[in-house]
């Protein structure tokens, strides 16, 4: 796949190079049959508010699935109530698993982390991830974001509201969408779009977080997982229920066609576009 100029025909983006230099290689395409000689571990793209916390106690609990996560100071390759030590949620913590080559130790299952490019990187063509992640509605999941952010930081929110807020320079548009192109800051174009969009469809099973259960039951399904004491989906609708927390809601207070509705949805055009792709 490669993105080009439509002008001067020069190529902007390759998502085809064979390259083992290549990160994109890191992962397996989502159609190619699974591995079951334990060369392929699982990656859990974490999206911020999209029920990971649940998916995360989930897959420790309801399918013995080991995974890395900082628990206790300082970070150590033992586990802490069924999670290994490792922070994977930071920059600093990735670079650490690269360098314990956390992902060929056959100490985890699954890698979970918010940051892609850098999660990929734990990976190698030899031994790949295998991608998933929960997409939440971009007007909800930034308005959630926005209330957790107001009721941890109340000072610097008081006199902020989430209009002002997104359109404020500290405010990062279309999180996902840079995510998957790995680029944070600067203009985004329909050509980065189109690369995300391809990278998602070849690289990713994706479920949509409005509907968890459905989602979960589809990757049981397609990773194999086995249910602790055959009683996987019991303890994975307890897990579900029990993180009811408000931050993290499915319909939010914005109604749709609001102003507000609007201009969240145009400052995250890109997102709401992968979204409903």
């Amino acid at each position: 796949f490669e993105i080009y100029n439509g002008e001067t025909g020069e190529t902007l983006l390759s998502l085809g190079d064979e390259n083992e230099a290549n990160p994109l290689n890191n992962l397996v395409d989502s159609r190619a049959p699974r591995n079951d000689h334990g060369r392929e571990t699982a990656f859990f793209f974490h999206i911020r508010k999209s029920k990971g916390g649940a998916v995360k106690n989930i897959m420790t609990h309801c399918f013995n699935l080991r995974r890395a996560e900082k628990r206790t100071s300082p970070e150590s390759l033992t586990f802490v109530d069924g999670v290994l030590n490792i922070d994977t949620q930071t920059l600093a913590g990735l670079k650490k698993a690269q360098e314990t080559n956390l992902v060929d130790s056959g100490l985890v299952d699954v890698i979970v982390s918010s940051y892609f490019f850098e999660g990929m990187m734990l990976f190698n063509p030899t031994h790949q991830g295998r991608a998933f992640t929960f997409l939440p509605h971009p007007v909800y999941q930034t308005e959630s974001l926005y209330r957790s952010l107001k009721k941890r930081y109340p000072d610097s929110f008081r006199r902020t509201d989430i209009s002002e807020w997104v359109q404020n320079d500290a405010f990062t548009d279309n999180w996902v969408v840079r995510s998957l192109i790995n680029q944070h800051s600067g203009e985004l174009t329909e050509d980065h779009l189109v690369v995300a969009k391809i990278i998602l469809a070849q690289k990713f099973v994706v479920g949509i977080s409005q509907y968890p259960k459905e989602t979960l039951k589809r990757l049981v399904m397609y990773y194999g997982w086995n249910e602790v004491n055959g009683k996987g989906f019991e303890c994975m609708n307890h897990f579900l229920n029990l993180e009811n927390d408000e931050d993290v809601q499915f319909e939010g207070k914005i109604e749709r066609g609001s102003e507000r509705w609007k201009l969240l949805s145009t400052v995250n055009k890109y997102d709401m576009d992968l979204y409903y792709y």
